[in-house]
């Protein structure tokens, strides 16, 4: 008779999607019961942290690992890693935005739909999403909407606890309407917070394109954070410096520019400001302000975007206002 396996386990499997590629899973198995927890990462190829916190979690999860199973996704998306780009090669869907997907469908449908099975299969107790933003952005964990089921003021509450104990500034989505209209409710975590009802949060951090260590340390303790208020580990998250406390904050489009230009952002992410302050300019090349765009209400930046010219009906940052 073989030997009883005594402490932490690590196995792999893979999700073989034909046409399109495979997908590794490491699952950590501490042996004891507890809760199913899943992370993934870099369903937009683009977005590059969560590959490396996935690979130190494999890593760290073996020693610290108290109670449960632990699955780790470290890429929804290699064909998008590989090619640099938001999306899977070769289609033009946003694939964070089909969600269960269609086994029969487009390229991003069935990836998407085999994600969904083998994630479903694993009957998972709370997911962790793993994404990033842009370059001057503060680290911010995201609350979905959630709009449909059975128990939601419940499972709405669950998953703020889960995202406060990341230790970074919280937002909601963008408000229902806007959220139904953006498919937002088609997203990984949101499909699950408004399908079978499993609790979700997204961690956004870092930049795109390239790991940063200092991005990769704030998201690994962010996610041991919420995996220590499930009990998982024993890790919890501080307060990142820069959180924002207060709220409830909800995410926001920033003021849109009339004009194409330069956009010259003046307030910093993270700092409050009131309604009425100048946020932005929009230069032309030659240097002369041909706008400037001011709060409508009061909040802080949450993220500039990485690119210096702006077209013309561009938001000029990602903001965060009140959510009421």
């Amino acid at each position: 008779m073989p030997p009883t396996p005594s402490g932490p386990q690590t196995s792999r499997s893979m999700i073989v999607v034909p046409g399109v590629g495979e997908l590794p899973v490491v699952s950590i198995d501490s042996g004891i019961p507890g809760p199913v927890a899943v992370l993934t990462a870099n369903l937009h190829g683009d977005e590059c942290t969560g590959v490396a916190v996935v690979h130190r979690l494999r890593h760290l999860l073996p020693e610290l690992i108290r109670c449960g199973v632990v699955h780790l996704y470290p890429s929804l998306n290699p064909g998008g890693l590989r090619e640099g780009c938001r999306g899977v090669p070769g289609d033009d869907h946003d694939p964070n935005r089909l969600f269960p997907g269609d086994a029969n469908g487009s390229m991003a449908e069935r990836l998407v739909a085999a994600i969904w099975q083998d994630l479903l299969a694993r009957k998972p107790e709370l997911l962790i999403d793993l994404h990033t933003d842009a370059v001057r952005a503060v680290p911010y964990a995201i609350l979905d909407r959630v709009c449909r089921g059975l128990g939601r003021r419940g499972l709405d509450a669950r998953c703020q606890e889960l995202a406060a104990a990341s230790g970074l500034t919280v937002l909601r989505e963008y408000p229902r309407p806007r959220y139904l209209r953006y498919n937002l409710d088609r997203s990984l975590p949101g499909a699950l917070v408004n399908g079978p009802g499993i609790p979700a949060v997204t961690l956004e951090v870092g930049p795109r394109r390239a790991v940063d260590p200092v991005a990769v340390e704030t998201a690994l303790r962010a996610a041991l954070g919420v995996l220590s208020l499930a009990g998982v580990v024993s890790a919890p998250a501080p307060a990142h410096p820069s959180r924002v406390s207060g709220g409830p904050w909800r995410r926001e489009s920033g003021p849109r520019s009339s004009q194409a230009g330069v956009l010259e952002v003046l307030v910093e992410p993270g700092r409050l400001f009131p309604a009425g302050e100048l946020l932005a300019r929009v230069r032309s090349l030659d240097g002369r302000t041909i706008q400037e765009l001011s709060a409508a209400e009061p909040g802080f930046v949450v993220a500039i975007p990485d690119r210096c010219w702006v077209p013309a009906s561009s938001a000029i940052a990602t903001l965060a206002v009140r959510d009421v």
